[in-house]
């Protein structure tokens, strides 16, 4: 099976985002995509910074994929808050020959919309997920976009431990194969992903991967750049045969690319 995990900026490097996830769709038997947007406002097609509709828009290039949307917040972009009506969250794209048997969101910071844009940019409520069968075996994915303080250090804080102590728990729970990937915020030394290591393996470190941002994203070349954000943790019994995180200009974040028995 082959997954591939992105943020996806909210749609903003649109044209080639499509062109990859297009070429892609072949041999790819799972997307997990944070940043997703989608809204029932026809007469926009985005705002300044966001794709209003990236879900449909995605959805129409990957016919051959059954979807789940876990919407995180309402009423705001990838600017700020809007006057209409908005979704965003984290969506899985599933190849319609594996079937999706559940799927649903647990929640790791409470309160939807509890947000300050003078201290975050997003605070996910929950973190999605859907369970499979692979070779006749359960396999269960979880997609998080992880909390995000603004300026942001990507240290730990108690409220990302919380975070991260609750995908593990929920994890650990599952009687399934497990994949945990996405936008953790946080960077690769702190507690928040090292809490992992005792339970699973951790991909980016293990591949020795130099960083998971892009060229375009805004902090490139400054003293701000933070080189890591994204990760994919699965448990013992997935065998790995190839992982890489390619550099691609499809969005702030880089794809991560796992292909596994």
């Amino acid at each position: 099976m082959k997954l591939i995990c992105l943020n996806i900026w909210g749609g903003r490097a649109y044209e080639p985002l499509v062109k990859f996830v297009r070429e892609q769709a072949e041999s790819t038997d799972i997307f997990c995509f944070q940043e997703v947007f989608r809204s029932p406002r026809k007469d926009i097609e985005k705002t300044e910074k966001t794709r209003i509709h990236i879900l449909d828009e995605l959805a129409a290039v990957l016919p051959d994929f059954n979807y789940v949307f876990h919407s995180d917040m309402s009423g705001f972009d990838n600017s700020g808050p809007v006057d209409f009506e908005l979704e965003v969250g984290q969506a899985e794209f599933v190849k319609k020959s594996f079937p999706i048997t559940s799927s649903g969101e647990s929640e790791i910071y409470s309160g939807q919309n509890d947000i300050s844009f003078k201290k975050y940019n997003f605070i996910p409520r929950n973190f999605g997920y859907f369970r499979t069968m692979r070779n006749g075996k359960p396999l269960t994915v979880i997609n998080i976009h992880g909390l995000t303080g603004k300026p942001d250090d990507k240290l730990d804080t108690p409220e990302r431990l919380q975070q991260s102590r609750a995908i593990k728990e929920f994890a650990l729970n599952e009687k399934n194969s497990v994949i945990v990937c996405g936008d953790f915020n946080v960077l690769p030394e702190t507690e928040s992903i090292t809490m992992f290591y005792d339970s699973f393996a951790e991909l980016v470190k293990k591949f020795n991967i130099s960083t998971t941002r892009s060229k375009i994203s805004p902090w490139y070349g400054t003293p701000n750049r933070m080189e890591f954000s994204d990760y994919a943790f699965i448990s013992p019994g997935i065998e790995v045969t190839d992982f890489k995180v390619p550099e691609a200009e499809i969005s702030d974040h880089l794809p991560l690319i796992l292909e596994f028995n």
